[in-house]
């Protein structure tokens, strides 16, 4: 992956706090009955799109915003060190997260029905992010600890 298309190092804590932002704000919306971010009686115009004067509860979307975007910066945010062989390791992760990605989707294809396979497809936006970042985050962890690994024995012979 070209250095050029990914985000600064330091967009990974942007990253992470609106990821666990949103999830918070998922839990909570789902053990509280308060909508926080309503749209009370649209205008005119929106109403006559939708068709009737309606209140609007925007908490799903804003949930699943701050998540993906949390996410993707996640993801795509430069290492300290960008090398080649991070950016071998990020490709290959990216890889392997596809293809686990299409597989759990293959078989929930054929698992689930109805409702419950409409909000697996809404989830299944964020399972290639996560599948990604916990593949890529896994091998830069066994790179690290491979390396001091070797400083450790240099240090000692």
């Amino acid at each position: 992956m070209k250095s050029r298309f990914l985000f600064p190092s330091k967009a990974r804590f942007l990253g992470l706090f609106l990821f666990l932002a949103g999830i918070a704000f998922f839990i909570y919306s789902q053990n509280s009955s308060n909508q926080i971010f309503v749209w009370y009686n649209l205008r005119p115009t929106a109403q006559s799109f939708t068709d009737a004067a309606r209140d609007e509860c925007f908490d799903d979307e804003i949930q699943l915003f701050l998540t993906l975007s949390g996410l993707i910066l996640l993801a795509f945010s430069k290492e300290t060190v960008e090398d080649e062989h991070i950016v071998q390791l990020r490709s290959d992760s990216l890889q392997w997260a596809v293809y686990i990605n299409y597989i759990v989707f293959a078989v929930v294809i054929f698992a689930s029905y109805g409702l419950s396979f409409l909000m697996f497809t809404m989830y299944n936006v964020l399972t290639l992010l996560v599948f990604f970042i916990i593949r890529f985050r896994w091998k830069i962890y066994l790179l690290n600890r491979g390396l001091t690994t070797e400083v450790k024995e240099a240090i000692q012979s």
